[in-house]
């Protein structure tokens, strides 16, 4: 396991779980169970994207004894053969579409991307732990040229506000855990040869390792919890969306729900339910019943994939639409990023 792991349901969810930012607990009074209902339909809509992220992520990143662990975090797994239908990680896969998965850690430094030149179509797509997209890189993007981009963190912003010389440009990632799932456009069983040694090609490495410099001190390694599928549905899913939370700094535009999140102790990095009030914990669960049949709705509803995927700037507020992409396709791609051909 690449780091340590705890249950979640054997824990009773109390166990003490990672904070990167070392806050203490949010003790503020639990609202009315009313109010605790509504925040958690909309908690749940809104988180729901995270935690499934973290799902695909779990046994990418952490979990060694998945067959689909690609290595850990900071290295690529090319997959050059044409998908099978046990490929479930991309729910919507091209048939012409070879994937190249990686996850970043950024929360010690930015992390470099470099890619060569190429008149062969791919993309290299960059997504944050709620599936919003941080930035494109590829041949509709930034061109056929190779290229070196940074990858910075929230909390690098400041230190790397334009790109460093020497890179093509900087994505700025608005948590500390970010996804890429790469395509590579294959012409046929034939081609997988020269398609692996471009996707060979695709390359990750640490800013100090990329300048010769001493690395920054390592942060402390989190304590994963075990991903469960029966999660999604009952109050463990806030759970997890607490664990997740601790490495995703509150933006403006979710400053309210976070806040009101936090009244029920989500996103203090020890939600434990069983301290809640009796009502308010059945509250919670109703909300969450609540959240599950309005995205079965919004779903049945959706026709075609417009508006349900894009970068934080044109997803905006809409987090029921994003829920419905995740639940339809997760990592599908905005019309202006269409697969590679």
């Amino acid at each position: 396991m690449a780091g340590d792991t705890w249950d979640p349901a054997e824990s009773g969810l109390g166990a003490t779980s990672f904070t990167p930012t070392g806050l203490p607990p949010d003790r503020r009074t639990p609202p009315t169970p009313e109010a605790a209902r509504r925040t958690a339909a909309e908690g749940w809509i809104w988180g729901f994207a995270l935690v499934e992220n973290y799902r695909t992520m779990y046994s990418q990143a952490v979990d060694e004894a998945d067959p689909r662990f690609v290595g850990g975090f900071g290295t690529f797994r090319h997959y050059p053969q044409p998908s099978s239908p046990t490929d479930t990680d991309v729910l919507a896969p091209t048939g012409d579409t070879s994937y190249s998965w990686a996850w970043l850690d950024l929360r010690a430094e930015p992390w470099v991307v470099e890619v060569p030149a190429t008149e062969r179509s791919y993309l290299l797509p960059f997504h944050d732990l709620d599936t919003s997209y941080v930035g494109f890189v590829g041949t509709r993007a930034t061109g056929s040229q190779a290229g070196r981009y940074l990858v910075a963190g929230p909390t690098q912003a400041v230190a790397h506000p334009a790109a460093p010389e020497g890179f093509d440009g900087v994505l700025h990632a608005g948590s500390q855990l970010v996804g890429i799932v790469g395509r590579t456009h294959r012409a046929g069983p034939e081609d997988v040869p020269q398609l692996h040694a471009i996707q060979q090609q695709y390359r990750l490495l640490p800013l100090s390792a990329h300048l010769g410099t001493e690395p920054p001190p390592a942060p402390a390694e989190p304590v994963w919890p075990l991903w469960r599928e029966e999660a999604l549905d009952t109050i463990e899913f806030f759970g997890f969306l607490d664990f997740l939370l601790g490495f995703f700094p509150v933006l403006p535009g979710d400053a309210d729900l976070r806040g009101r999140l936090a009244e029920l102790g989500i996103g203090s990095g020890d939600f434990e339910p069983s301290v809640l009030p009796a009502a308010v914990r059945e509250a919670v669960q109703q909300g969450i019943a609540d959240g599950r049949a309005q995205l079965n709705r919004a779903a049945a509803a959706a026709h075609g994939s417009e508006g349900l995927y894009g970068t934080r700037a044109q997803l905006g507020t809409d987090y029921l639409s994003r829920a419905v992409g995740v639940l339809k396709g997760l990592y599908g791609l905005p019309a202006d990023q269409s697969p590679p051909h």
